[in-house]
């Protein structure tokens, strides 16, 4: 599964320009780095209708679409064309989160610490993921909410999880955006072992202060996160 991620590049122009993106300027005022990603965060979404993206913000997690549904974080990659939670996001709502990494947590019940994996080669991430726009009963504003898509781990993840995010190759961004869903399914699987970096441990710092250049202690609401170290016993996440 996917349940936390980190997107630390400091200005969201940036990725705008290397992705070839309209920026929203509703995410513009919204983003900041942020080292621990979690369900229930706003964060930086890809769109794209023919030729055209888009930059613009997303709500993590993606009601059911039928009345009383669960709150879906994440979609199996191998089901989610014929599932009929996800079958309509999946055909009309396909899109990309960006990250610059993500966590599986590892070691004894009582002591497990995350481990942040992350592309051995300098750049952003585009996990695929479904959106659905939802109207909020109470005020009637729409929002823009989607599920991380999960596959099979690679060879790298496979000793501590089973399970990974899609990881869209970036020269495939427009096909899976607005292609025909026919044509997307060679995207779902896992991406190549030789692309990742040796993960890196971590743990959560119960310091105030930040101690990397952009991280604040108000980077997120659930706490300012940094990666340190490779070894287990030496790491903090602040």
């Amino acid at each position: 599964m996917c349940g936390r991620f980190t997107l630390t590049t400091p200005k969201i122009e940036t990725l705008s320009e290397l992705l070839r993106a309209r920026l929203d300027v509703r995410l513009q005022e919204l983003h900041r780095p942020r080292f621990n990603i979690a369900p229930g965060t706003v964060t930086a979404l890809i769109t794209g209708q023919q030729d055209l993206r888009r930059l613009e913000p997303g709500l993590w997690g993606l009601p059911g679409p039928f009345a009383g549904s669960n709150i879906h974080i994440n979609a199996r990659s191998e089901t989610v064309a014929s599932s009929p939670a996800f079958r309509d996001a999946f055909a009309r709502g396909r899109c990309g989160v960006l990250a610059d990494g993500f966590y599986e947590w590892s070691g004894p019940r009582s002591q497990r610490l995350p481990l942040w994996f992350h592309p051995r080669d300098p750049g952003p991430l585009v996990l695929g993921a479904i959106y659905r726009d939802e109207a909020d009963p109470a005020t009637g504003e729409v929002v823009r909410r989607f599920a991380i898509l999960t596959t099979r781990a690679n060879a790298t993840l496979a000793p501590y999880h089973e399970r990974m995010p899609v990881i869209l190759p970036l020269p495939a961004l427009d096909r899976w955006l607005a292609g025909d869903v026919r044509g997307v399914a060679d995207l779902l699987g896992p991406r190549a072992t030789t692309c990742w970096s040796p993960p890196r441990w971590a743990r959560a710092s119960t310091t105030s202060a930040p101690t990397t250049p952009n991280a604040s202690p108000r980077a997120d609401r659930h706490g300012s996160w940094q990666i340190t170290s490779n070894t287990p016993g030496s790491t903090s996440l602040q």
